[in-house]
């Protein structure tokens, strides 16, 4: 599975490169790695109360592969054109409240990303241990998994608000996703970017175990989600600093509301900020090419959510098979918050690195919250000063 995982990166980004250079209707390409690994080194070497190390944790991982430009927009990969049906009433809308836009932006990419318990897997002597010391595989979060691909775009411009004589910067972006649970897929990306964690075997289902094994949903299972989201400029201090709120809306096998704060230091053609989080199907970022040839972001943000329904915890409510939370053992309200660093070099090349943080997503004696790092490598095709979307 490594060399297959392997393989397919490598394949992904030489077969993109030499079509952007034949056709500039691609604006650029994407790289982007969710893992617990990379945030390793903010940890203490334990945990806190226990004697579980924390290299262990194994909740996070992800998989992004993406290009930006017209040919993303193309209904020929199906789901644009999904996309739009629903982004014709988002707007009639935004242009009745006086949306002056200024550039539309596209990108189509390839997500895989899984979450898991603590322990991935029961063939290493820790996991007796932490056995020993209380821990339970049946109130950790189950594994689950989606593997499929997203549709974006970005809208972005400025807007006036009544008894204003103030223009705001304003980002609107929308998405669609359509994709499967459950097909294992995160097992290898796990294993593929795990560095010193165990092979995970519990991954795969065993009804033999007397402990959940396997993913939250017995059987592949499709999953859709729209997600629609804006970043406004309120407050620009000094000159490429910018404080932003950032609202967010999600339906399908994510449902939520949320709303966002960023602050931080932009590049010179970026009017809102680049949250620069982790690369879940609710999570688009933009991606512009600066007007200097060394250019850097360091921004950061938190982001709260009302949570009605969430696939990777829930599985279908009660037709799970297996280890699952119930409405009822979910919270409700969650928290998210990230700091990053953008550094863009000959307006070529982005390289990008967070470290995020969620809280405990469900109720249980265990101690849930979860920290984990994202590294983004991103190829930029377009001219200085325009933006693409990522």
């Amino acid at each position: 599975m490594k060399y297959y995982l392997s393989f397919l990166l490598f394949s992904f980004c030489l077969v993109t490169s030499l079509s952007a250079q034949r056709q500039m209707d691609f604006a650029g390409i994407e790289i982007s790695v969710d893992q617990d690994a990379f945030a390793d080194w903010v940890r203490k070497n334990v945990e806190e109360g226990s004697q579980m190390p924390y290299f262990d944790k194994n909740y996070t991982t992800a998989l992004r592969l993406g290009f930006f430009g017209e040919y993303a927009n193309s209904y020929y990969l199906g789901l644009p054109w999904v996309r739009e049906r629903i982004d014709y009433l988002i707007d009639n809308l935004l242009y009745k409240k006086d949306f002056r836009q200024k550039v539309e932006s596209h990108s189509f990419v390839f997500i895989a990303n899984g979450f898991s318990p603590t322990h991935i897997s029961d063939e290493v002597a820790g996991f007796e241990s932490a056995v020993a010391n209380g821990y339970s595989l049946a109130v950790d979060r189950p594994f689950s998994s989606f593997t499929g691909f997203r549709s974006s775009r970005r809208l972005e411009g400025t807007k006036r608000f009544v008894h204003s004589a103030r223009l705001y910067n304003l980002g609107v972006n929308t998405s669609f996703s359509f994709g499967l649970g459950g097909t294992g897929l995160a097992r290898g990306i796990d294993n593929l970017f795990g560095f010193k964690r165990p092979d995970g075997n519990l991954w795969r289902r065993d009804e033999s175990k007397n402990y959940p094994t396997g993913e939250v949903i017995k059987n592949v299972l499709p999953l859709v989600q729209y997600s629609l989201s804006s970043e406004l400029a309120i407050w620009t201090p000094i000159r490429k600093v910018v404080f932003q709120i950032r609202p967010e809306i999600n339906l399908g096998h994510y449902t939520d509301l949320a709303f966002g704060i960023d602050f931080g230091k932009v590049m010179n053609v970026e009017g809102v900020i680049d949250h620069l989080a982790y690369t879940d199907v609710n999570n688009p970022s933009n991606a512009s090419v600066n007007d200097d040839d060394l250019g850097f972001s360091f921004v950061g943000g938190i982001t709260g959510r009302a949570v009605l329904y969430n696939y990777h915890l829930n599985g279908v409510y009660g037709k799970s098979k297996g280890n699952y939370y119930s409405f009822g053992d979910t919270r409700k309200f969650i928290y998210e918050a990230y700091v990053g660093i953008k550094l863009q070099i000959l307006q070529k090349v982005d390289l990008i690195y967070t470290i995020n943080t969620r809280s405990s997503e469900f109720k249980s004696d265990f101690k849930q919250r979860n920290t984990w790092g994202t590294l983004t490598f991103k190829v930029l095709i377009g001219p200085a000063g325009e933006g693409c979307y990522d």
